[in-house]
């Protein structure tokens, strides 16, 4: 491929930046409409950018088939896949994630969902037992005595419903109620109490779980009429060919995937969960409750272990002595190997941070890759966030890792967070207000 076709496409992108400076923030233009709203979680990407950005490399390279995320979190560009028909393979260490994603790729079966939701209505109204049925450490620490008998009327009414597809609809319509009605404050996503006045504000679950099923059945017909309209449904069912697993993106990529998918796009983690973005706390109270063996993929042993489990196995999880071995990483980015220099003045593991992070995401870069065709884009949206008050440059990091397997980078937009998708301060209480868009292409 010349680079014609990359000067074309950065034209377009440029032009639209040119014309307004704040185009690619989408501050005024994001929403959160059909799918992408069924569920609240951490640092969702905007799903008008990346329409946007799939629609213009649509434009100048037809042949796009099928897009793969390996940090698909809870499916912004899986939603966006399937309205224009692509194919779609993703993958999230996060079983809630999942679960989202499944939901928004399940079954439109919209006038049966409307009697199943009916009827878990009247299944949550009828139950009069008050036991508790689930059981995990601290569980009366994180939730009131009455709101544990609430939960479980509502778990129970899920769980009898006969439709695996309808459960799992039912289930993260749950999570969001198991966020709400617990004791930890909504205002962070790690696990941390509410005072005094917050516990004596908790509300009824029932009717939050009911609001909330109500909002998703409208967003679910929404989505379902978006889809229709495009001759994007058979059967009720998507034409567009969905593949979701709970896995480690550093795992070896099956035989099956090789060159498999036309174009990445993904929003990866911007350092270790623990002191950015906690996707595994944030995700712990819910998975307690849920039923997980309704999901297509089985959780993995001890990924529900604790609140910590689904953060230690992401991105740099593990940092004990991981600024050993590095001389590898530093040779193929000097900015790796100036932000490592910088970090080793500070008394702290702020070293170890970093390279376990970037350790990791090393190691993820060649399965990712062996997914993509040749001449396939990359899009990687990344913050840079801060260690030990460096500024620590995740984008030419990546950029570099990337040109050392025989990636060409071809553009880079930079972008305002119009609002807080991600909770913008981190350990070192710098705020994190822009995001940059580091496109590349496999050669």
């Amino acid at each position: 491929m010349s680079s014609s076709l990359d000067e074309k496409i950065v034209h377009q992108i440029a032009s639209l930046r040119d014309l307004d400076k704040e185009y690619w923030s989408f501050s005024r233009r994001a929403k959160r409409t059909h799918c992408h709203g069924f569920i609240k979680y951490p640092a969702m990407m905007v799903p008008e950018m990346q329409g946007e950005l799939i629609d213009i490399f649509l434009k100048h390279k037809p042949e796009i088939k099928s897009l793969f995320d390996p940090f698909v979190g809870s499916g912004t560009t899986l939603g966006e896949a399937i309205v224009r028909g692509l194919d779609f393979q993703g993958i999230d260490i996060n079983p809630l994630a999942i679960l989202a994603c499944e939901t928004k790729s399940d079954a439109f079966y919209i006038s049966s969902l409307e009697e199943k939701i009916f009827n878990l209505n009247a299944r949550v109204e009828s139950d009069r037992l008050i036991t508790v049925d689930v059981s995990f450490p601290k569980i009366d620490k994180w939730f009131l005595p009455r709101i544990q008998i609430e939960l479980s009327r509502i778990r129970r009414s899920i769980m009898a419903e006969p439709s695996k597809w309808a459960r799992r609809f039912f289930w993260i319509a749950f999570s969001d109620t198991v966020r709400g009605s617990c004791n930890s404050r909504t205002s962070t996503y790690k696990l941390h109490m509410k005072d005094q006045d917050g516990l004596e504000q908790v509300g009824c679950s029932f009717t939050l779980f009911k609001s909330k099923l109500e909002c998703n059945f409208g967003l679910k017909k929404e989505q379902m009429k978006l889809l229709d309209s495009k001759g994007l449904l058979s059967k009720s069912s998507l034409l567009s060919a969905v593949d979701l697993s709970i896995s480690d993106v550093k795992s070896a990529p099956r035989k099956s995937d090789f060159s498999r998918h036309d174009m990445l796009i993904t929003s990866p983690p911007y350092g270790d969960n623990s002191t950015t973005v906690p996707y595994g706390q944030f995700s712990y109270l819910p998975l307690m409750w849920i039923d997980t063996t309704d999901l297509r993929n089985t959780v993995p042993n001890g990924l529900l272990a604790n609140a910590s489990a689904i953060d230690r196995a992401s991105l740099g999880g593990v940092q004990r002595n991981a600024i050993l071995g590095i001389d590898r990483l530093r040779d193929m980015s000097r900015s790796f190997s100036r932000s490592i220099d910088s970090l080793s003045q500070y008394n702290n593991n702020g070293p170890d941070r970093l390279a376990s992070f970037i350790k990791d995401l090393d190691a993820s870069l060649d399965g990712m890759l062996y997914r993509i065709k040749k001449d396939g884009y990359l899009i990687w949206t990344l913050g840079n966030r801060h260690i030990s008050a460096n500024k620590i440059p995740l984008n030419s990091i990546l950029r570099e890792l990337l040109e050392a397997r025989h990636c060409q980078f071809v553009f880079e937009i930079d972008r305002t967070i119009p609002y807080k998708r991600m909770a913008n301060r981190n350990s070192s209480s710098k705020t994190m207000t822009e995001e940059q868009v580091l496109i590349m292409r496999k050669l």
